[in-house]
């Protein structure tokens, strides 16, 4: 049976340095990982759409394939998979620097007092933004048999990528379309051509409070939420973190808060593309975009309890459910 859910995104491969100490090398992760594992706490109908470079270990995608999530939509290419530092403070903050090597020839010494020159600034930009689209799937090379999905979750890419998959989406009207994106800088212009193209076939948009920070500076949640929805998204949910998130679902006219779980935070990576993947599956369950935003909080709660993203694997319904029961009693609060 085909999936119902896919989660479509990148791969990371994350060389970790923490507090303490310690290292891991090759974590395995990437918005579409992470997705896929929180939808996978809630159904055995999840598949994961990204590429795969030649370096990342293959017994990451026997895990997850083990785990019942669809690796059909796994494109492998000869490059370089996404890779980075990622350095953890004592006061939690991380701090990320690439490791992919066209990158890391042009990132410029932190001990250098002499300026960039525009041209180098533009070469590192240039190099970055190409490991990201060859990092990035493109709806062609998604099997078609995979199209039979119901609903669809393009986590963060390259605009030139986001744009690829709405097109494809546009001629797929019955797929429910959750998307997430890159900041990109607009300075309050919702009218931005680009912008509007991109709503134009989202069905719920659900932007960090940083990126929704980036499209629209000092903005109010709920005047943000009826401006996109007025673009084109029924469903608008900002992300905040351990402040819960904001759902706003236009054809109702209503507009919440949803409160966090109060979970023992290890790490925060994933947890945005996590509580999407629930939320993919909350709607699937039941229709409600306020009942799947506690999907999505469920799925980003045990995420944020260990480090790295395929110990959530093992979660059971039994526990989702649970906690679920739980944070619902809370939102009633």
């Amino acid at each position: 049976m085909p999936p119902k859910h896919l989660c479509v995104g990148s791969l990371a491969l994350n060389d970790t340095v923490y507090a303490d100490g310690r290292t891991s090398m090759a974590d395995p992760g990437g918005n579409a990982l992470y997705a896929a594992v929180g939808a996978n706490i809630w159904s055995r109908r999840v598949g994961i759409v990204a590429v795969v470079g030649y370096d990342w270990p293959e017994k990451y995608t026997v895990t997850l394939r083990n785990s019942d999530i669809n690796t059909e939509g796994l494109v492998y290419k000869q490059a370089e998979t996404l890779r980075a530092w990622t350095i953890y403070e004592q006061s939690g903050y991380r701090r990320y620097f690439s490791r992919n090597t066209e990158v890391v020839l042009l990132t410029p010494s932190p001990f250098s007092s002499v300026p960039l020159t525009a041209e180098e600034v533009a070469a590192y930009t240039e190099a970055a933004r190409q490991v990201h689209l060859r990092n990035s799937p493109l709806p062609e090379e998604l099997p078609e048999h995979l199209w039979q999905a119901e609903f669809i979750h393009l986590s963060p890419m390259r605009m030139e990528t986001m744009l690829a998959w709405i097109d494809a989406l546009n001629t797929r009207p019955n797929i429910f379309v959750s998307m997430d994106i890159l900041p990109y800088p607009l300075n309050g212009n919702l009218d931005d051509p680009v912008l509007r193209r991109l709503l134009s076939r989202v069905d719920a948009f659900m932007p960090s409070e940083a990126e929704a920070e980036s499209l629209v500076p000092g903005h109010d949640p709920e005047t943000f939420c009826r401006e996109i929805a007025a673009r084109g998204p029924g469903i608008v949910v900002i992300k905040r973190g351990d402040h819960g998130a904001v759902v706003y679902h236009r054809d109702r006219d209503l507009y919440r808060e949803i409160t966090a779980y109060p979970a023992a935070v290890s790490d925060l990576t994933g947890a945005g593309d996590s509580f999407c993947g629930g939320f993919s599956v909350g709607m699937a369950e039941t229709g409600d975009p306020f009942q799947a935003a506690l999907y999505g909080t469920v799925s980003a709660s045990f995420i944020i309890e260990r480090f790295g993203g395929l110990h959530a694997l093992n979660i059971s319904r039994q526990q989702a459910r649970a906690r679920l029961r739980e944070l619902e009693r809370l939102n009633r609060q």
